[in-house]
This record gives C-alpha cells, sequence and structure tokens, in this order.
C-alpha cells in the first residue's frame, strides 16, 4: 500500500487512543505514521512522556538517533528511561544502559518490573556485557509474566545461548523451538493487526487476530476483540462461533450457547459450532437439543473423521440415555467402523 494511503487509513481511526495507537504502529515497525503525527502531537503534549519515548523509538528506529535524544531530553519517566537504555545498548554503551535498567544489590533485578522492556532490556545488557548466567533469571521472568510480548523470541534465543554456555544441550534445544513457535505465532499475529489496520471494514484481520489470541490460551484478549469486531459486524457467523468458543473457555456457559446458536443462524455449515453446542446441552443434560444438532452432524462426510467424528459416540450415547438401545448400538458401530478407517 502507497504511503500516503496507508496514512488516510492509519489516520481515519481518530477514535483509537492516541498512544495506544502509536504503540501499536512502533510494535509493528510502522515508524513513519508515528513520526508523521508527533511533530505536532508532542507540541500540543510536550511533557507526556509516554508519547515522547513512542516518538523517540520510532525515530532511532528509522537512523534519526538525534531526534530521538532531543524528545527524550524533555521528559522524565520510567518510559524515557527504557528509551535512553535502549538508545544506550544501539551505541554499544552497555555500562550507562545497565545503570539505568538495574535496581542496585544481587541478584540483578529490573528498575522497572512491571513492563516487559524492563526484563528484556536488562537481560540483553547483561549478554551483551558477556554475563548470561546473570541475565538468564530476568529473562525467564519475563517470559513468564509475558509470553506472548513482541520481545518474547528474542528472550527465547538468549536463554537458548545460555544454556548452550552452560552445556545444557536439551534445555537448549527446547529452547530454540519455543522461540521459533514464538516467533511465527508473532508474525501471524503481527500480519493480521497490519491487515487490520489497513483495512478497517474488513472483519477477516481482526477475526484472525483473535483466533490468534485463542491459539496461545488467551480467552479474555479474543473475547475484547470479537465483542468489538461484532459491535461493527453483527453478522458475521464465525466471529459468533469464535465468541462461544470464547466464552466456554471463560467459563461463561450461558454466553457460548448463545453466541454458538447465533452462528448457526447465521450459517448451517458451522459444524464445530454445531458440535460445541451438542456437548453443552449434554453437559447440561438436554438430551432432546443435543440429538437434534448431532443428527445433522452424523450425517455429514466431515464427520468420517475428527473433530466431528466424535459425534458418532456422543450420538449413541445420547441415544442410549434416551432408552433407543438399537439406534446407539448402530450409532457405536458406525463410529467404530469410521475409526478403524
Amino acid at each position: 500500500m502507497k504511503f500516503a494511503l496507508l496514512m488516510a487509513c492509519l489516520l481515519a481511526g481518530a477514535d483509537m487512543d492516541q498512544r495506544a495507537r502509536w504503540e501499536e504502529w512502533v510494535e509493528l515497525g510502522m515508524h513513519r505514521p508515528v513520526l508523521a503525527e508527533a511533530e505536532a502531537a508532542l507540541t500540543e503534549a510536550a511533557g507526556d512522556p509516554e508519547l515522547l519515548a513512542l516518538a523517540a523509538r520510532a525515530a532511532a528506529a528509522s537512523g534519526d538517533t538525534l531526534r530521538a535524544e532531543r524528545w527524550l531530553s524533555s521528559a522524565e519517566g520510567p518510559a524515557i528511561r527504557l528509551e535512553r537504555a535502549r538508545l544506550h545498548l544501539a551505541g554499544d554503551r552497555i555500562d550507562e544502559a545497565l545503570a539505568l535498567l538495574l535496581a542496585p544489590g544481587e541478584p540483578p533485578r529490573p528498575r522497572l518490573p512491571e513492563r516487559a522492556d524492563g526484563w528484556v532490556l536488562a537481560g540483553r545488557a547483561l549478554a551483551r556485557a558477556g554475563e548470561l548466567e546473570r541475565a538468564r533469571p530476568l529473562l525467564e521472568q519475563m517470559i513468564a509474566r509475558f509470553p506472548h510480548d513482541d520481545e518474547a523470541p528474542a528472550a527465547l534465543h538468549l536463554l537458548a545461548q545460555a544454556a548452550i554456555t552452560r552445556g545444557d544441550l536439551e534445555s537448549a534445544r527446547e529452547l530454540r523451538d519455543r522461540a521459533t513457535s514464538s516467533a511465527r505465532w508473532r508474525a501471524f499475529f503481527d500480519v493480521r493487526r497490519r491487515q487490520a489496520l489497513e483495512h478497517p471494514d474488513d472483519p477477516l484481520p481482526r477475526f484472525g487476530v483473535a483466533a490468534l489470541w485463542m491459539e496461545v490460551g488467551e480467552a479474555a484478549r479474543a473475547r475484547d476483540v470479537l465483542d468489538a469486531l461484532l459491535d461493527d459486524a453483527p453478522n458475521y457467523a464465525r466471529a459468533h462461533a469464535l465468541r462461544g468458543d470464547a466464552a466456554r473457555a471463560l467459563g461463561d456457559l450461558e454466553v457460548s450457547l448463545a453466541a454458538w446458536s447465533r452462528a448457526l443462524e447465521l450459517d448451517g455449515d458451522l459444524h464445530t459450532a454445531r458440535l460445541n453446542r451438542a456437548i453443552l446441552h449434554i453437559t447440561r443434560e438436554d438430551l432432546s437439543a443435543a440429538k437434534k444438532d448431532l443428527e445433522v452432524l452424523v450425517t455429514l462426510e466431515e464427520a468420517r473423521a475428527e473433530p466431528l467424528l466424535q459425534a458418532h459416540l456422543l450420538f449413541a450415547t445420547v441415544l442410549e440415555t434416551l432408552g433407543d438401545a438399537e439406534g446407539a448400538r448402530a450409532a457405536r458401530a458406525r463410529y467404530e467402523a469410521l475409526k478403524r478407517g
């Protein structure tokens, strides 16, 4: 997309909080839009250290270190401290970075433990100083506290290096695999976020963001994305289905049932939503409702394999409970035949 068109799309999202908008752009490496807004915005809000820090990071990433330093010199605060440390690291001024990042004393502790960058920058600075073992607890804490942060793959790679250094090759392999998985997830996540910014009227990218949150067990974050999406696209059936999955993960079964039912009203071919609804009906002992859903599923070609294959076994269980012994035997036999292939 041409820069002018991208800017038009991005700036159209005027309802986004400015700090949140800049944070997202910086995370996605979209520094030009930040800088395009920054001069005017920072004139009006010159004392806002969070905005100054974000603008400085965008400037530094774009190669304009002097402008980054100018913005960082005009305020104080946690975000400013972190960006100064980031600049010191970029300039190979490790001792100065460590002085900003680490609290006094041992073992090493970050001055800013509430922020992911407070942990990972401190760990990176120690690693750059040749002290990977001292960096290790900081990086492990960062991963534990902020497992999906954009710096998580880099932190895992450093932990893998630390494991190699101490001769723990099994841990190193595991950490490299985790780093690869984290980087892959993050790449998909960032692509979807960028698409959502560039195509705000298309529900698919935001649906993709929610699906990726569900993939890593972040149901509450997925729910929030889906709620906003469904406000804009109330007839998007797949979003209702995924909203049901998120609600189930969060223990809100009434919302799950309503969401799956709405999804199926809009698109009767959402078979996984129908299976999920049938299972919920069974757990609520509404066997007649479960039977209706399962009767649809067991006729499908897709039900010859998982995940829909289990519909045959569930159907047998429901029929048996309802007193249809012959139907239950037939359904179970069908399940066993399909399972054997």
